[in-house]
C-alpha cells in the first residue's frame, strides 16, 4: 500500500464518519424540535384539561414553587413549563 493509498483511505475513512455524524445531530435536532412543538401545543389543551378535572398545585414545603398537579381523576401530572 503506497502512501498515496493509504491517505486516500483515510480521507475516506474520516468523511463516512463525518457523514454519520451529522446525519445523528441531524435526527437528534429533529427529534428535539418535535418534542419542543408537542409540548407547546399541548399548553392549550392543560388548561382546559386543569378546568375540567379541578386540578389543585401541589407545592413544595417552603411553598415557592408549583412541583405537580393533583387532579379528581387520581393522577398527579408534572408540567414542565409550570415548574417556575
Amino acid at each position: 500500500m503506497t502512501i498515496f493509498n493509504w491517505f486516500k483511505h483515510l480521507v475516506l475513512r474520516q468523511q463516512r464518519f463525518t457523514v454519520i455524524l451529522i446525519l445523528l445531530f441531524t435526527a437528534v435536532t429533529i427529534k428535539l424540535i418535535t418534542l419542543y412543538v408537542d409540548a407547546n401545543m399541548g399548553e392549550g389543551q392543560w388548561e382546559q384539561f386543569k378546568i375540567d378535572h379541578h386540578c389543585q398545585p401541589q407545592v413544595a414545603d417552603n411553598g415557592d414553587r408549583r412541583l405537580s398537579w393533583q387532579c379528581d381523576d387520581g393522577d398527579r401530572y408534572y408540567r414542565w413549563r409550570q415548574q417556575r
